[in-house]
């Protein structure tokens, strides 16, 4: 579960200068309790960055959810687990490098030889196969 709140002591909600945070992804920031707004921003940006590479990721990931970008092959990539090497890893979407192929509905794009998570299209319109 997570929650956020205003610090009591030294905010309004108009005003903010620190936030309370139990999450996911602040833990992995190292961010300290009463740090301010602009030194938890400053840790986001410096940190939650996706790698990007031209394999798959092959080491843990860092924190959950970050993301990996394979540049040869066009596979962004989620992190489900930290500490688990490559399997930590979740492969998210594929886009062919030559465009999406077209198929007329999810059932079509499956029976074509797509599997979970590709793209097709049908006309304009950009689909996932799920």
């Amino acid at each position: 579960m997570r929650t956020a709140a205003i610090c009591p002591t030294c905010a309004t909600y108009e005003n903010a200068l620190c936030i309370l945070y139990n999450g996911l992804y602040l833990t992995n920031l190292d961010v300290n309790p009463l740090d301010s707004l602009e030194v938890i921003i400053g840790k986001i940006n410096d940190n939650l960055v996706p790698t990007t590479g031209i394999i798959a990721p092959a080491v843990s990931s860092v924190y959950l959810g970050q993301q990996h970008l394979d540049t040869a092959n066009n596979q962004l990539y989620s992190a489900k687990t930290v500490g688990s090497g490559a399997a930590d890893w979740e492969l998210i979407i594929k886009v062919s490098l030559l465009g999406a192929p077209e198929y007329a509905n999810n059932a079509d794009a499956i029976i074509g030889g797509l599997t979970v998570g590709k793209v097709y299209r049908t006309g304009d319109l950009l689909k996932i196969v799920h």
